[in-house]
């Protein structure tokens, strides 16, 4: 005979839609909080990639009140103080996702860079900001006391940033497997310089709209990838090390480069690049010969297979230190069209 008892569990879920207040919304919820002698919590922030800093930091502004109001930066807001590619995920959504928690009551849009308006407009009873820094330097933290109220700052037990994880997932993204090729390899491997020999030389480039195709690029490469070359880029990109560049940034940018290389039908099909500066002396940064020698092995074709197309001696001195052919084109050398030209010829007789 089998006993048992059966337990069902009724949880009553909240919408997050249903915390999603217009400012004229949060108006009323506000008056009706105040006429239940509730006391108000209020921050605000981007929350464009939730982690566990965000959750433990509104976990415990929720301690600290009876209702908690979050308001989130618009898309144009972030766009001005953080990145003009900022934020990855639009305000309704990351609006969403802070609803969602239950350390929330509210949650409103921050059209503006700095929330006094809106502490101004509802006056909570405590304006609370994550961080390590002190009340005081909080710059709405004045006026919040001047009316009666209270800033606090919680701090962390997380060290977890949305900008560590961009940068995390950029690296990864960008960063080759270390599992070999399984297709058969390449006729031909085409290691090509960008700045100066796919685009437009742009000192520490880091804004897409500035991405510009060198003539008979797109031609060229079209031939190349016909003939049965793999087209690799392989690029020094010491602006990040310097400071200058985010790896988010060199990435969109070389989308470009790749929207503007779809119409002649050419795929890239790796990315190769060295963050180091000049003062690193690293063997990746050419004139070093790593980034080559790795391309040669990751597509398993031969330097006698391989020739590297750039525009100065570094690539020129990369190419020879790898042992593969290499043509100089750009400013200091011939056209690209004609680069890839002499390539394809080179690759037929290399076989």
């Amino acid at each position: 005979m089998k006993f048992g008892v059966e337990v069902v569990f009724s949880v009553r879920m909240t919408d997050p839609s249903s915390k999603l207040l217009s400012h004229e919304q949060v108006d009323a919820w506000v008056w009706e909080q105040r006429a239940q002698a509730r006391t108000i919590g209020f921050t605000c922030g981007s929350f464009d990639l939730m982690h566990p800093g965000h959750a433990q930091y509104l976990f415990l502004a929720r301690q600290r009140c009876d209702r908690l109001l979050v308001a989130v930066n618009s898309d144009a807001s972030v766009r001005r103080y953080k990145s003009p590619l900022r934020p990855i995920n639009p305000e309704r959504e990351r609006m969403y996702v802070v609803a969602a928690l239950e350390s929330v009551d509210a949650v409103t849009v921050l059209e503006e860079d700095r929330p006094l308006s809106l502490i101004l407009r509802w006056k909570p009873d405590l304006y609370l900001k994550g961080g390590d820094y002190q009340p005081s330097s909080l710059r709405s933290a004045k006026v919040v006391e001047e009316y009666g109220g209270s800033a606090v700052v919680i701090a962390s037990d997380f060290r977890t940033s949305t900008s560590a994880m961009v940068e995390r997932i950029a690296a990864i993204a960008t960063h080759r497997p270390e599992e070999r090729l399984t297709q058969d390899p390449p006729k031909g491997l085409a290691l090509l310089d960008r700045d100066g020999t796919l685009i437009r030389d742009v000192p520490f480039l880091n804004d897409p709209g500035k991405v510009e195709l060198l003539p008979g690029v797109g031609e060229g490469l079209a031939e190349m990838q016909a003939a049965g070359f793999a087209l690799a880029i392989v690029t020094n990109q010491q602006g990040i090390g310097l400071g200058y560049t985010a790896r988010q940034e060199m990435i969109a940018v070389n989308q470009r480069l790749f929207r503007a290389l779809a119409p002649f039908g050419v795929l890239i099909s790796r990315v190769y690049y060295c963050p180091h500066t000049a003062a690193d002396r690293c063997d990746c940064r050419k004139p070093g010969a790593a980034m080559a020698r790795r391309a040669m092995e990751e597509f398993r074709t031969p330097a006698a297979r391989t020739v590297l197309i750039g525009d100065t001696p570094a690539d020129i001195e990369a190419a020879r230190a790898a042992g593969c052919r290499t043509i100089l084109a750009g400013e200091n050398g011939i056209g690209f069209l004609e680069a890839a030209r002499e390539a394809v010829a080179a690759l037929a007789t290399a076989y």
